[in-house]
């Protein structure tokens, strides 16, 4: 976290935010029990990758920790790896009900403690039901993320290369002289999230004002009406990547794209376009820098000093 973000104040809109989609994916795992529906699987992983993100974001290290579990244990079932069987059903509405315990205790006393051993125990015991370690080291293979084509070659390159890359110094301009801060930046968040979007723009607007949307749909209908002069210039894009319609990474393509049509892809005029994810995969970051052009990287739990360091680095805010 950061000074200047007052997280008591937060806690409670968090809560009930994620109350909110906690309820939806309750009534997903128990349509299961009548039909293996994948857009109910896709829903609930959707909603467990929030609170996980967001409950980091805030501190709340012990919640995001078994949320994390039970997020991988869904994969499985989405992957297919787990069957979706009354063993798989009684631990997400058990794993949701404990989940809900947690967030009386962030109301009532403003922490995450409490003693997840039961939740963890059931999580592991149908682990081994499925034949899956419970070691905390697994893979999920899938995160919402798009397959990197068969044509792109990761080469090697590993997330502390990329990471290392982007603190090296930016070229000049083409012009040669130095890139210079740019006047009253404003920027646009994008994520279907609204506790991520609230943390994120209570940090940015203390530098710039900021817009939302909801999904790469609407940010790409934000910036065309950008472009076209209807609404300010967006100097900064914070994209999510795991979005419904659109995903974060195509959002990006198609906002470089449209930047190209109006001839605003030379340094310096282009927006600069942040993914905030918590994939942090090799070939994601990967697919996300090199083809979608991207200009950063940063892995959720945000830390606000990084993303003020990102903030400087691209002259968005001074030094």
């Amino acid at each position: 976290m950061s000074e200047g973000f007052d997280r008591d104040s937060f806690l409670a809109e968090f809560v009930n935010e994620c109350r909110e989609a906690a309820e939806l994916a309750v009534q997903d795992i128990l349509n299961l029990e009548e039909m293996h529906d994948q857009d109910s699987l896709d829903r609930i992983f959707r909603v467990l990758h929030s609170i996980k993100g967001n409950s980091s974001m805030l501190g709340l290290m012990e919640l995001s920790g078994f949320v994390h579990r039970v997020e991988d244990a869904c994969s499985d079932i989405r992957s297919g790896k787990r069957e979706v069987d009354k063993t798989a059903i009684s631990v997400l509405l058990k794993s949701f009900d404990r989940i809900d315990e947690v967030f009386d205790c962030i109301l009532e006393n403003g922490h995450d403690k409490i003693d997840f051993s039961s939740g963890y125990r059931l999580l592991e015991e149908m682990d081994s039901l499925t034949g899956v370690s419970s070691s905390g080291k697994r893979v999920s293979e899938d995160r919402g993320a798009e397959p990197v084509p068969a044509g792109l070659s990761v080469k090697g390159l590993t997330a502390k290369e990329v990471e290392k890359a982007a603190k090296t110094d930016l070229p000049s301009a083409a012009d040669g002289e130095e890139i210079r801060l740019r006047a009253e930046p404003t920027a646009l968040i994008v994520d279907d999230d609204f506790s991520s979007r609230k943390i994120l723009s209570t940090f940015l607007s203390r530098h710039m004002p900021c817009y939302v949307a909801k999904d790469g749909v609407e940010a790409i209908q934000a910036v065309s009406e950008s472009l076209a002069g209807n609404c300010p210039r967006f100097d900064l894009i914070m994209l999510d990547i795991m979005m419904p319609n659109i995903d974060g990474l195509q959002a990006c393509k198609a906002i470089r794209q449209l930047e190209r049509s109006k001839n605003l892809d030379s340094f310096g005029k282009e927006s600069k376009i942040f993914i905030v994810s918590s994939l942090g995969d090799d070939e994601t970051i990967h697919k996300a820098v090199y083809e979608c052009q991207a200009d950063s990287y940063i892995i959720k739990p945000v830390t606000f000093d990084r993303l003020q360091k990102q903030l400087e680095r691209f002259k968005l805010i001074a030094s």
